[in-house]
């Protein structure tokens, strides 16, 4: 009885260190677009798509012939599903994006219609193909194998189309860009924006599209990869890190030292891309949850750490209900007491070990980045789990949480708070067959549902 009530003040005493929102961190972000007297509304560059999901109904799928299933038309996209999650979550969002003329086009179309949101920034091309993605996927929900054919994208978006509208680009309290646009579409995008600091977030989409903004990194506030797509835009930056998360295999590790694990073997892959200007990796690892990656020399990011407090019902002053996050983090947290960290990570926390870790030891020698921005090589990182859930379906997941984070950093919570509202609509997302759930609001993430 005694240890379990020491394990409770444990808790509670890194809890009041850990949480909470920082008003200077809200006052910084809003100060990156310190030209503008008004924030908009944010901004998502991206597709819209029509997805055709197909999930067998208990056979395993087999090369060469059919299993019974089912076939679903779902709107998609990752501009388009972020946008969406964004405006159900209470903040309406500004879409750019093209589609075509077509049944798949007026379809998409006509959604966006419905749930009242302007089309204004999607551009009806008569001569194109609206964007369509079929996917298949396995009875556990997971993605086995997908086709898409996104060139409209490709051919239809333009630079010219984009700067229709620059004054909405330029008062967004944030901007995302998809991977789906071509460079010199991402480059137009983030020269509006960085011409006003805003900050700008980048989806990678794929393992191949990942490394289209290579030459844009050092403009990019977020970025938010998988695994896989952190790889090939460090190994697309420079072939010093190649093959280097290959050396050595995963030990049985669970929870928390098992990601601490994962993060230290793609420690020269993290710092690659913050080398070059990147201020945050969000590194998604599917059922591990989410760890958010940045310099220790950067001061948001130890703002945002330092000034949390978990036990504070307060809002601070921002417009987001904050109650799921305090069940994530002090999850995080309680997961993590009887760890012990990975070689070469410490704990920043005294006298405990926590879901905050940073990395490497005094005897890393960092890869060589040509033109590096940053030369700091201690990275400091925070991890927060994915919550329990039953798996519908993963399609959609990345980009609710995408969607869950900028929508509470437009509403003026800190960082990891915002985050943490991410892995909550992360968790309802994956709980629909839709890319974003059909009843969903602000007021599906509540109290009772994540406490449990």
């Amino acid at each position: 009885m005694m240890e379990r009530a020491s394990s409770r003040l444990r808790l509670s005493t890194i809890s009041r260190h850990l949480s909470a929102p920082s008003q200077r961190f809200a006052s910084q972000l809003k100060n990156l677009s310190a030209s503008k007297k008004v924030l908009g509304m944010p901004v998502i560059i991206g597709a819209m798509v029509l997805d055709i999901h197909a999930v067998p109904f208990a056979a395993d799928l087999q090369r060469g012939t059919t299993v019974p299933g089912k076939v679903t038309y779902v709107q998609g996209g990752v501009g388009r599903n972020v946008a969406e999650c964004i405006t159900k979550l209470g903040v309406p969002a500004f879409l750019i994006s093209v589609v075509g003329q077509d049944m798949a086009g007026q379809l998409l179309v006509a959604h966006w219609l419905s749930l009242g949101l302007s089309i204004e920034g999607v551009q009806q091309c008569a001569e194109c193909v609206t964007p369509v993605v079929s996917a298949v996927f396995d009875t556990k929900g997971e993605l086995a194998t997908a086709v898409a054919d996104v060139t409209a994208l490709e051919e239809h978006m333009t630079p010219k189309w984009i700067c229709q509208f620059v004054d909405i680009i330029q008062s967004a309290p944030v901007m995302m860009v998809d991977a789906n646009l071509m460079p010199n579409v991402l480059e137009a995008a983030c020269s509006l924006a960085r011409e006003a600091n805003v900050p700008i977030w980048f989806e990678p989409v794929s393992v191949p599209k990942s490394v289209r903004a290579t030459g844009l990194l050092k403009y990019i506030t977020f970025a938010s990869p998988n695994k896989a797509e952190l790889i090939s835009m460090a190994e697309n930056l420079t072939c010093s890190v190649k093959g280097m998360m290959s050396q050595g295999s995963l030990s049985t590790k669970t929870g928390s030292a098992r990601v601490k694990e994962i993060v230290w073997k793609l420690r020269h892959h993290i710092y690659v891309l913050l080398a070059t200007g990147m201020k945050y990796i969000v590194l998604t690892l599917g059922k591990h949850g989410v760890v958010l990656c940045s310099t220790r020399n950067n001061p948001m990011f130890q703002d945002s750490l330092g000034q949390m407090d978990l036990s504070s019902d307060a809002d601070g002053g921002t417009t987001f209900d904050a109650i799921p996050v305090a069940a994530i983090l002090s999850r995080a947290i309680a997961s993590s007491l009887t760890e012990t960290s990975s070689d070469g990570i410490s704990s920043n926390v005294t006298n405990t070990q926590t879901n905050i870790f940073e990395f490497p030891n005094d005897s890393y020698e960092p890869p060589h980045v040509q033109n590096a921005v940053q030369s700091e090589p201690k990275v400091m990182c925070v991890h927060l789990p994915a919550l329990p859930s039953t798996v519908v379906s993963l399609s959609g997941a990345g980009d609710c949480l995408v969607a869950g984070t900028m929508a509470a950093l437009s509403g003026n919570c800190d960082l990891v708070r915002s985050l943490a509202y991410g892995v909550a609509v992360a968790r309802l997302a994956v709980q629909s067959d839709s890319n974003v759930p059909e009843c969903f609001s602000r007021n599906s993430i509540s109290a009772k549902e994540f406490m449990h």
